[in-house]
């Protein structure tokens, strides 16, 4: 599937040129891969002692799924603009609506997934020094509603836009954004999205980022 009709290409861009375009490509890979490379690493580590059968504690298991929703992610990261519709004109770009849609889903579920899960590191070591509780009241009591909450509230936040068909090119990726165009009468059409699930989720990521900042500071404080 194409996007519903040609657009200014410059709409979709946010870089000066084609060169600025490859450097940003380039480091984008890079990174994604290294990213991809270290939580690889920390997945098999915690996966190999669950199947050997050695015990585990809450913080290699946030580890866990932190490093589960990075690759998530970083993935998404890596294969960057070949996920974007190609009418966008953006380097390299060969992919379609339908694999923007799985771009823009994995990079919201992903990132959200990783803040939340930051969040859960830092409740850990609160919980641990300050109310001096050790890991095992800790699984006790709060591990699992706390991942049910995190992997809901993900999922949740990355379903919305899809169900809008809210995820859409923008700066060589596909995020949460709208797809305008004029009509006849000279006013503009959203032609793809929604104009409020783009604001909302602008307030939602800053939210999300500024909360997670505050509270990972102020429990390590």
């Amino acid at each position: 599937m194409s996007l519903p009709l040609t657009l200014d290409q410059r709409e979709f861009s946010c870089r000066a040129g084609p060169r600025e375009e490859l450097v940003g490509e380039i480091i984008q890979k890079i990174s994604a891969s290294l990213s991809i490379l270290g939580s690889v690493y920390i997945v098999a580590d915690v996966v190999r002692k669950l199947r050997n059968g050695k015990k585990t504690d809450p913080y290699q298991r946030i580890m866990l799924c932190l490093s589960t929703f990075d690759i998530l992610f970083s993935s998404v990261c890596f294969l960057g603009t070949w996920l974007t519709p190609k009418e966008t004109g953006w380097l390299w770009s060969v992919g379609n609506t339908n694999s923007c849609s799985t771009q823009g889903f994995f990079t919201v579920l992903g990132l959200m997934g990783e803040f939340l899960y930051q969040m859960a590191l830092s409740l850990n070591v609160l919980i641990l020094i300050v109310f001096g509780w050790n890991q095992d009241k800790f699984a006790a009591k709060v591990e699992k509603p706390m991942h049910i909450a995190i992997i809901a509230v993900a999922l949740s936040t990355a379903l919305v836009p899809l169900a809008y068909q809210s995820y859409n090119p923008s700066c060589g990726t596909c995020w949460s954004m709208f797809i305008a165009d004029k009509c006849s009468n000279g006013e503009e059409c959203i032609v793809r999205g929604s104009r409020t699930v783009f604001v909302a989720y602008s307030y939602i990521q800053g939210a999300t980022l500024f909360i997670m900042n505050v509270f990972c500071t102020v429990a390590m404080v």
